[in-house]
């Protein structure tokens, strides 16, 4: 068990392949496990429930980060570490976490992810960093969380932004396991396909107007910055695909920005 007290706080939607791995990687270093389900339709919760997880019920919104902030909300520990299903806790970031717990000397911790993709780690290119803050007091959660939060891919973007007294950033050698997309084919359709349409919207509910030049630009600047000038040439092949693919991700994003804009002024027609 660890010396302080520690919730773990998964969310899940058919998970039943990755769960056991996520909560066992993590169960001796916590005090409790809540695993939030948006009403699995395989033995997600069948599993996590055998684990000893405590298992809660938030409704599918077609992205995690709603479903965020409830988790959490119901953890019994001042201290919250987030992870995803498809992660694993490594025990160097584990031990480390529970030092910090001890000495009590910050409200949060940012480390870094190990991504599988596409059959292999990635260490370069921007993808393998110390941004992940995912390791905070629950309270300081709460005090600091805005609604802008509940856009994709912006959890704990305001715990992020703590000063450098309350929030700690550990170096590289302390990370968690994230076996995100073993296949290609997963994450054209997960990050090329589904989040480039839901990001669109969020945009055009937003008021952002598309733009050719920033499509364009946002897909030059992607590639070069992460292949040439964060290295991600070093990640051989592998490195040379996920820079192009998640290049033309943010090319997509402004690509369904313009069908939307055009098939909504055609209805307003």
């Amino acid at each position: 068990m660890s010396m302080g007290q520690i919730s773990l706080v998964v969310n899940t939607l058919n998970e039943e392949s990755n769960i056991k791995d996520c909560i066992n990687s993590a169960s001796k270093w916590v005090d409790e496990v809540i695993v939030c389900d948006m009403h699995s339709e395989d033995k997600t919760v069948e599993i996590a429930l055998s684990l000893g997880a405590k298992v809660i019920f938030f409704e599918r919104a077609g992205f995690v980060e709603p479903a965020r902030f409830y988790a959490i909300s119901q953890a019994s520990s001042e201290w919250v570490l987030v992870l995803d299903a498809d992660e694993q806790l490594t025990d160097a970031l584990a031990k480390k976490l529970v030092e910090i717990v001890k000495r009590d000397e910050c409200d949060a911790v940012s480390f870094s992810s190990l991504f599988n993709y596409f059959g292999g780690s990635i260490y370069h290119g921007g993808f393998f960093n110390s941004n992940w803050t995912r390791f905070f007091k629950k309270q300081v959660y709460l005090d600091t969380y805005s609604e802008n939060e509940l856009t994709v891919h912006q959890n704990f973007s305001a715990l992020s932004k703590l000063g450098k007294k309350r929030r700690l950033v550990l170096p590289k050698e302390y990370y968690i396991l994230h076996n995100a997309y073993p296949t290609i084919d997963k994450y054209v359709n997960k990050t090329i396909d589904y989040y480039a349409r839901v990001e669109a919207k969020q945009k055009l509910e937003k008021g952002v107007r598309f733009s050719a030049a920033r499509m364009i630009f946002d897909f030059l600047r992607t590639f070069i910055m992460n292949y040439f000038i964060r290295l991600g040439f070093l990640d051989g092949i592998r490195g040379l695909i996920l820079c192009f693919y998640y290049s033309v991700y943010r090319f997509n994003i402004w690509a369904n920005l313009w069908f939307l804009q055009k098939t909504n002024v055609k209805q307003n027609d």
